[in-house]
């Protein structure tokens, strides 16, 4: 009998454990999907201008949990205003993870919806100059789009991705524009072709999110040796158009280091 009750104490014991495994699990996914305030964009800039470092900034990022839609031409516009290379590879970085597991949850039926602030936040820099935050609206952010762009993602990236277009380094938007070729033309071979390599790390690299071949301070550089905004819009388009789609084809884990594998 003192056996029995024992078995007995001992059941109720192991329920209560995963019963309380099961609310710390539902708590925590709720406070992922809380809403939380957005940094504005115009708060990095200003540290940047009033001498933080590098670390400094990147880890206020990481803190604040705030990132941001980058299109290409964003990241030469803050370097023009002073924020740090390491900080703009930053921004690339967390705006490419995000997309990332965006595809995933999409792919996977995972849940949508949730609030705002846990999407990729808009953009809108040229506001600065008339005293404004660098965001852009809201109002459409976390909407289901068409195609093989999942929830979350900007409209500004192409549905579908050129699967059959020619192959391309992301230099060649230098050559481009050298050869004196219109920024229309460059704009519409860019939008047609498929960046070579994706990304920086291994093929076999097994960690949760890959790392981003086409860094924040190469489109700063890129804009430095004269290439148009509105090509570096349409690369970064096209790039994270591949990611997704490379992302959506792979899982995401530790396959597909380039477009052509």
């Amino acid at each position: 009998m003192p056996e029995s009750r024992g078995r007995c104490n001992q059941s109720r014991a192991t329920r209560t454990i995963t019963l309380s495994i099961l609310i710390m699990t539902v708590v925590a996914g709720c406070a992922l999907f809380q809403q939380r305030p957005v940094r504005p964009i115009s708060e990095v800039v200003e540290a940047a201008q009033v001498g933080a470092s590098s670390n400094q900034i990147v880890a206020e990022i990481r803190t604040a949990r705030t990132t941001y839609a980058m299109r290409g031409s964003d990241f030469a516009k803050l370097a023009t205003l002073g924020v740090p290379e390491a900080v703009l590879d930053e921004l690339q970085q967390r705006f490419f993870a995000d997309v990332q597991f965006l595809t995933r949850r999409w792919f996977s039926r995972g849940p949508q919806g949730g609030p705002k602030s846990q999407w990729p936040q808009p953009l809108d820099l040229d506001n600065l100059g008339r005293g404004g935050n660098g965001m852009a609206p809201t109002d459409d952010l976390g909407r289901m789009t068409h195609g093989t762009r999942p929830q979350g993602v900007p409209e500004w990236v192409p549905p579908y991705p050129p699967l059959t277009g020619p192959l391309m380094s992301a230099s060649s938007v230098v050559d481009m524009t050298n050869s004196g070729k219109p920024t229309e033309e460059i704009v519409a071979t860019v939008l047609g072709s498929r960046v070579d390599i994706l990304y920086a790390d291994s093929p076999a690299f097994s960690s949760r999110f890959r790392t981003a071949a086409l860094t924040g301070s190469q489109f700063a550089r890129f804009a430095d040796q004269g290439v148009a905004f509105e090509v570096l819009d349409a690369l970064q388009a096209v790039y994270i158009s591949q990611h997704v789609e490379r992302t959506r084809n792979t899982g995401s884990r530790g396959s597909g280091g380039s477009a052509i594998r």
